[in-house]
């Protein structure tokens, strides 16, 4: 069996990293060097880990005299960089392992001939002691194989949509030096976010194993996660470094989709978990993400099937604070087709297609130059068979693409 590659972070963790080195050193699969990088722990945590590594030869120890800026990002790529093993995993130091975990994603690797192997893991409440599923139970439960490699862009897209951690994944340590795939250093959080991005992107394929390996403490003291600051607005930080990472490496055409949808959607959560005086902050960051982004680009993606109501709201607001915001730079008709056009959108979903039709023509009667032909007469009409007409007239008089040329000719100043 290959060697393997497991490299754990600590900071300040004295009451679980006795656990979560014990899990780690009771692995089915034996072959491993654990890799313990220490960031500069002020309690007994650099001294448990030393103790451990003088009893057992496969501990090796990287104790930082001080904390750093970058956190669990420099432990880890200091880790990936002293890593021998044909394999790659992560342990953080207050979660701990099946002993079957590194046996079954390696089997698991060699059996689908996967780069990349995710597994499966559960929370584990500090505060009550009990375990629940993780954010990311919804996309277990959705039609992905689990029985072979993924190696299709279409299928890889699906993967993105899973948790990013690292700690419930085994890597190929080819597709992590191949590609020169690092986590971004800084002053922030959620750097797995970024390298689950280049990982997936750029791994030939991936395998999903549906078995529990690990666990991952939530609520203790101390932890860093629970945060509703200016932290949270890392996530902006982390659309540039994908975005980047997708233009430089050519992957950008097939992930742009995705990568519009991830930065709206994260951002819902954002903006109810941040501190309120921060929500012009999250609009504004938001709003220079989708601008790195073709403009009539954004626009099809936030309309489509795929965004929900309150990602489309988010969304529109922030290109309206943003530099290339449409309804700040329209004027005139074009200005006014726009709100009709989001109006009317938001009302259909709401009420659906009867009201929207009745909403569209007492509109129409009152302001709009452009005459409808259904209900001129005045007469009140009742039949599904009338209403589906004149939603077929309402959509090609608000055809979604004209609107969008109108738009552009507009802000040309056609």
């Amino acid at each position: 069996m290959s060697k393997i590659s497991v490299i754990v972070t600590t900071y300040n963790i004295e009451d679980y990293i006795e656990k979560c080195l014990e899990s780690v050193l009771s692995q089915e699969h034996s072959d491993l060097e654990v890799i313990v990088v220490d960031d500069g722990s002020t309690d007994s945590t650099p001294s448990i880990i030393q103790r451990f590594s003088q009893l057992d030869p496969r501990v090796i120890p990287v104790l930082m005299e001080e904390n750093t800026p970058g956190g669990v990002a420099t432990g880890a790529n200091i880790g990936l960089g002293k890593a021998t093993g044909e394999w790659i995993g992560f342990v953080d130091g207050d979660d701990w392992c099946e002993p079957y975990m590194f046996s079954s994603l390696y089997q698991h690797a060699i059996k689908t001939e996967s780069e990349l192997v995710i597994g499966d893991f559960r929370n584990y409440n500090q505060n009550d002691g009990s375990f629940y599923d993780p954010s990311d139970r919804r996309h277990w439960l959705k039609p992905i194989p689990k029985d072979k490699a993924l190696s299709s862009t279409e299928d890889k897209k699906k993967l993105l949509k899973f948790n990013p951690v690292p700690w419930r994944k085994l890597y190929s340590s080819s597709l992590i030096e191949r590609n020169n795939i690092r986590y971004p250093e800084g002053d922030y959080f959620y750097e797995d976010n970024p390298f689950h991005w280049f990982c997936i992107s750029k791994a030939k394929s991936v395998s999903i194993l549906e078995r529990v390996v690990c666990y991952h403490r939530m609520n203790r003291v101390g932890q860093t996660m629970a945060t509703g600051d200016s932290r949270l607005l890392a996530f902006y930080d982390h659309h540039d470094t994908i975005y980047n990472w997708l233009k430089s490496n050519k992957e950008y055409g097939n992930y742009k989709e995705e990568l519009v949808l991830w930065v709206v959607n994260n951002t819902c959560w954002i903006y109810d978990s941040i501190e309120q005086g921060l929500r012009g902050d999250v609009l504004s960051r938001l709003g220079k993400a989708l601008n790195k982004h073709d403009y009539t680009f954004v626009l099809k993606v936030i309309n489509s099937q795929h965004m929900g109501n309150k990602g489309h709201g988010l969304a529109e607001l922030s290109l309206r604070k943003g530099r290339a915001a449409g309804p700040v730079l329209l004027e005139g008709r074009a200005k006014k087709l726009w709100y009709l056009m989001q109006e009317t959108r938001l009302y259909y979903k709401n009420y659906g297609a009867k009201e929207t039709i009745r909403k569209i023509y007492q509109y129409v009667q009152v302001r709009s130059p452009v005459k409808l032909n259904f209900m001129s007469n005045g007469t009140k009409k009742n039949s599904m068979k009338e209403f589906e007409s004149d939603i077929k007239s309402v959509r090609q008089r608000l055809e979604f693409s004209d609107l969008i040329r109108l738009l552009d000719d507009e802000t040309k100043g056609k």
